[in-house]
């Protein structure tokens, strides 16, 4: 089976004492199927590392773009109706 790499981004994540920072992979096999893996800090690359703010700043950033993208869409979709 083959795989491939369709995205990758940070995440900076922590609750009460504790924190995280994970490397996102989306990947999709042959079949179509997509999957998500997490990768670890222990296992980060020094490439990860040096990348990882600025990804998890543009990937929050991103996330925060769509939402209200959606939230427009949907207020518009909703003022139709009206």
């Amino acid at each position: 089976m083959s795989e491939r790499v369709i995205a990758a981004w940070a995440e900076k994540c922590s609750g009460p004492g504790w924190a995280n920072e994970i490397v996102w992979v989306l990947r999709r096999e042959d079949g179509g199927r997509l999957y998500l893996n997490a990768i670890q800090p222990q296992d980060h690359s020094a490439t990860m590392r040096a990348l990882l703010a600025v990804s998890a700043t543009v990937a929050e950033d991103m996330r925060t773009a769509v939402v209200e993208a959606d939230d427009d869409a949907l207020r518009a979709a909703l003022a139709e109706k009206s």
